[in-house]
């Protein structure tokens, strides 16, 4: 008996010692940074294991020069709290597979019986739960499965948080030239007002003509302020993305919306498929409901078994012998946690299936939307732009042969600015939709798209039941 406990002793000591290795939050970190990585181009910070301080100074390296897009996504997965809540869900995983790993503790027990004579019986046993050992592997497996799909979501939160600061940055460039645009037609309309209350002190212009010219005024002003509200609102969203406040939150930006480009997207549904963190993340939802229905089923029909040693002694002698103990599976084998794991094994086969049908929509829709945005815009600076500013060449000209009147020619630089503005928000129509467009094909659906639910629904006891 001795000998059989040494060599359970030492299968204890080596499946311990084999944990860390098996279940690292580094390793764990890294595949949810390699998917982020390959898929964005960008690296992701898990405070918890990179620490703060290495954050902090490349945010202010970062927010040292203009942001552009690229820089306020790297700020963003560096600084960005909601982030970090999100790696929390790896780290809560990979407790659920610890867990999975644990062998089980001996129970050990001791009586003392006393008789009429003074003398005294002593009973002690020691016994192991042999059905913790057999199911550890479907166990494991059942963890694994889930640690595997949660890394990918949050890899996805990750690229998410991509997508929206891209967004929201494209956001601001069009604002931040609106209200430009805004002022310079501001600026013309007070010219106008100014020349028409002249004008009309002289007598010259009734007093319908000088209501228009005041109405007009008092409309560009309310349009900046509207312009200058949305650009504080765009500003303030952008930088909660970003993870910024107080005086951190003093970055700049110089740069400005860049022209439609040509970029195919032929093979955009495609990849979109074949890269979805969505999808993948729920065949590994799948693929531990699976494992999680043979394990209930499993445990349901073999029997609890625990085996060890008793030692008593009785009239100063000491005796010993092996010990087992089985449950007897009579009145119930686990019908309801089988029942349970095969019903999540369906809604996951389902939600494969309606996932991938939104997956192949999301990018057809993509891809049209690029196309139409980029049409749009590029009719603006190839068409509409060219005309007002023809336009307003020839009203220059009739002015200056005095055959038209100051007013007409504000009004024309008005009509060529506020043309301007329309390309300006059709570029930032243009930019969003390629946002979206990239985030399909790196593999994941924008926010909002996917309306079903991934999420496995567990026992109280952890991702792999307790047995």
């Amino acid at each position: 008996m001795r000998a059989s406990s040494s060599a359970a002793t030492l299968l204890w000591a080596l499946l311990a010692a084999s944990l860390p290795g098996c279940v690292s939050e580094n390793s764990a970190f890294q595949d949810v940074n390699k998917v982020v990585a390959a898929r964005t181009g960008h690296a992701v910070h898990w405070s918890h294991l990179g620490g703060e301080s290495e954050a902090e100074k490349a945010t202010r390296a970062a927010l040292a020069k203009p942001l552009t897009a690229e820089t306020a996504v790297k700020v963003a997965l560096l600084n960005s709290a909601e982030l970090q809540v999100a790696f929390e869900d790896v780290g809560v995983a990979r407790g659920d597979l610890v867990s999975a790993w644990r062998i089980p503790n001996p129970s050990a027990e001791a009586s003392v019986r006393f008789h009429d004579e003074g003398e005294a019986t002593l009973d002690f046993s020691l016994t192991e739960d042999l059905s913790e050992l057999i199911f550890l592997p479907l166990r494991v497996g059942v963890a694994n499965a889930e640690l595997d799909a949660a890394k990918l979501e949050v890899a996805g939160k990750a690229m998410d948080l991509v997508f929206q600061v891209r967004s929201a940055f494209y956001r601001y460039l069009a604002d931040q030239q609106i209200v430009e645009l805004r002022g310079t037609v501001l600026k013309a309309l007070e010219a106008s007002a100014a020349t028409a209350k002249a004008l009309h002190d002289a007598g010259n212009i009734t007093d319908l003509d000088l209501a228009n010219e005041q109405v007009l005024h008092d409309e560009a002003r309310v349009n900046l302020a509207t312009a200058q509200t949305n650009i504080s609102t765009s500003r303030q969203q952008l930088s909660s993305l970003l993870g910024l406040w107080g005086r951190s939150d003093s970055w700049k930006v110089d740069s400005r919306l860049a022209d439609p480009e040509d970029v195919p997207l032929n093979d955009l549904e495609i990849k979109a498929v074949r890269n979805s963190v969505d999808l993948q993340a729920i065949r590994h939802r799948y693929a531990a409901a699976a494992k999680r229905s043979n394990l209930e089923r499993a445990s349901g029909l073999l029997p609890e078994l625990k085996a060890g040693i008793a030692i008593e002694r009785e009239e100063g002698q000491w005796s010993h012998g092996p010990l087992a103990e089985v449950e007897v599976p009579l009145f119930y084998q686990g019908q309801g946690e089988v029942a349970r794991a095969r019903a999540e094994m369906r809604r996951q086969g389902q939600l494969l299936r309606a996932r991938g049908v939104q997956v192949r929509a999301a990018a057809r829709t993509a891809a049209m939307r690029v196309a139409a945005t980029r049409d749009r815009a590029n009719y603006f600076k190839n068409v509409l732009l060219p005309a007002r500013q023809r336009i307003l060449n020839q009203t220059q000209l009739q002015f200056n042969a005095m055959n038209l009147s100051v007013f007409q020619l504000l009004l024309a630089k008005r009509d060529q600015v506020e043309t301007a503005r329309l390309y300006v928000e059709a570029l930032r129509d243009y930019w969003l939709a390629r946002a979206e467009a990239e985030q399909l094909r790196s593999g994941r659906l924008t926010p909002g798209t996917a309306v079903l639910s991934t999420d496995v629904a567990t026992s109280s006891s952890g991702p792999a039941a307790q047995h």
